[in-house]
């Protein structure tokens, strides 16, 4: 097996003076190697970084591996400021790495979440030695699953990040005092410790009291993170990695088919959440061949980003592959390509509700009004879903002490016959009303197993304002994903009006996220007849499933 070669916190200055440190892969050997970048805030020595990134694979297989602290992290010098410099710091540091020595002078990037979103802005700079990305389980706009999602904040991921990198941030501020250094850890510690609840349940959060007490980094207090206005200046090939659990599948995806109009890019989504790319998801097993380490028994994430970069930085074209999207279809366990996303085949299909909690395609269903109270001191728990909380987890689990509850719709199926696959984006469209000004609607699609256990599949919400009393239309992104209900089993819908932590309690009152106040709230739903409250499923008609 060929050696490795490391250097450690080798300086990177950037165009401003300012230093940063990177740690540097290298194969044995005079080269030339292509040069790939990983540019991380959460440490570049941290064990569980390095085995997302597996730097030392990477020079094995012929790299020379970049592995930097971005601005104001660890060891390199300057202040944080979420994704504010990652546009020109990546751009001066690709520069640097392709005039390493042995370097070939083809740079590549690789990485996930915040590490995927740099590759983005460093792209958009255009940086000539850049070849081609690997940008996985990564955002694309603030407002969609990143600050914010349908209106509702994203209060799961946005506190608990930045406790997280609170604790590097308080190092760095208090470096020459460590009897406070020791108080303020201390409290942040405490903080911590009280994920889930009295963390989550501080108000208001228009400005986020937790991140306010300890001047934490904040998501929110940038836009530099679309990706999009990036985008439109990527010209290099692009892979993308997203999973069907993540909390970014959706803008992972959307960055794909954004990118795919214009350069050559490859999609792969595996049954995977942010932090565990495995096929046990949850209480799911969705088959070992869906482990993001032997993906169809025949290669590995890591494989197919190392390949695809190796491909670009070395003969300039794709590597010798299928087609351009392959995703995981979940309840058939099985790997599958296409040539395109979305699926041309897939048939949007309306299920609606019914008033005695039907679910069906067609036919007459019973109508009339539905109603629950929402009380924001006792919001529906978050029980899996795409998120990144440290808890609750992410992933597939039984909904059914979710569904239990007063303040949840539910509405089912008769048994399935026969299979049916829903690979796509799901939407629903529910005619709705509150005696408020303002409430949330969530909506979630279930798996229903024979022995009656209800696993969640995908899952959306929309923050409205409304006058009170005063039915009208939300219309609710549940995002993409690809699973086959089996026959035997049944497709279960859930109407209701939180899920908390993951997004935050709207307080059913207009100044609630400023002021705390909070109010319960009567909700309407109508269903049945002309209502036309439904959600609507991309079914892919029998014996046009592509190729395994």
């Amino acid at each position: 097996m060929a050696g490795v070669m490391i250097e450690y916190d080798v300086p990177v200055p950037m165009r401003d003076g300012v230093i940063l440190r990177a740690d540097v892969y290298r194969p044995e050997g005079e080269g030339p190697w292509p040069a790939i970048v990983s540019r991380t805030p959460y440490d570049k020595t941290d064990s569980y970084e390095l085995l997302y990134l597996d730097p030392v694979s990477a020079a094995r297989r012929g790299f020379i591996a970049v592995v930097q602290d971005v601005r104001g992290r660890f060891a390199s010098e300057g202040e944080f400021v979420p994704f504010l410099n990652e546009a020109a710091d990546g751009a001066d540091t690709i520069d640097w790495a392709a005039k390493l020595p042995g370097s070939s002078g083809a740079v590549g990037m690789w990485g996930i979440s915040y590490m995927g979103n740099v590759q983005w802005q460093a792209a958009g700079r255009q940086p000539a030695a850049l070849k081609a990305i690997a940008p996985a389980l990564t955002m694309r706009e603030a407002d969609n699953g990143l600050i914010s999602r349908g209106g509702a904040q994203e209060l799961g991921l946005l506190r608990a990040w930045a406790v997280m990198m609170g604790f590097e941030e308080l190092t760095r501020r208090y470096a020459d005092n460590e009897e406070e250094l020791y108080k303020q850890l201390a409290d942040l510690v405490a903080a911590s410790d009280g994920i889930p609840g009295p963390t989550y349940l501080e108000l208001p959060t228009a400005a986020d009291p937790v991140i306010a007490r300890w001047d934490l980094p904040d998501l929110g207090s940038t836009a530099a993170v679309d990706v999009p206005p990036h985008q439109q200046n990527v010209t290099v090939p692009s892979l993308h990695v997203a999973g069907w659990y993540d909390l970014f599948v959706q803008p992972t995806i959307d960055n794909y088919t954004a990118a795919a109009r214009r350069t050559p890019a490859k999609l792969v989504v595996g049954p995977w959440n942010h932090i565990a790319q495995t096929g046990m998801q949850g209480d799911v097993n969705f088959g070992l061949a869906g482990h993001g380490a032997v993906i169809d028994f025949s290669t590995s994430i890591l494989g197919l980003t190392f390949d695809w970069l190796h491909a670009w930085l070395t003969k300039g074209e794709a590597p010798d592959d299928d087609l351009p999207v392959k995703i995981y279809v979940m309840g058939a366990g099985e790997w599958r390509s296409e040539p395109e996303w979305p699926l041309s085949r897939a048939v949007d299909t309306r299920f609606c509700l019914g008033a005695d909690g039907s679910l069906a395609a067609g036919g007459e269903l019973p109508s009339g009004t539905l109603a629950f109270t929402y009380d924001p001191q006792n919001p529906v728990p978050t029980v899996g879903g795409a998120t990144v909380m440290p808890y609750p987890p992410a992933g597939s689990f039984d909904q059914r002490v979710v569904e239990e509850r007063d303040d949840v719709l539910v509405f089912t199926t008769d048994v399935l016959h026969e299979d049916i696959e829903v690979t796509g984006r799901v939407t629903a469209s529910v005619t709705a009303a509150t005696d408020g000004r303002t409430t949330d609607w969530v909506v979630r699609l279930c798996d229903v197993h024979p022995d009656g256990r209800s696993f969640n599949v995908v899952d959306g919400i929309t923050r409205v304002e409304t006058v009170p009393g005063e039915a009208a239309t939300v219309e609710v992104d549940l995002w993409s994903t690809s699973m086959l209900f089996k026959k035997g089993h049944r497709i279960r819908v859930q109407v209701t009006s939180s899920c908390f932590p993951r997004w935050d309690r709207n307080l059913n009152t207009a100044d609630g996220m400023r002021t705390g106040e909070m109010r319960v709230a009567s909700q309407v739903v109508h269903v049945g007849g002309d209502a036309q409250s439904f959600v609507t499923l991309p079914v892919i008609p029998r014996g046009t499933a592509g190729n395994a």
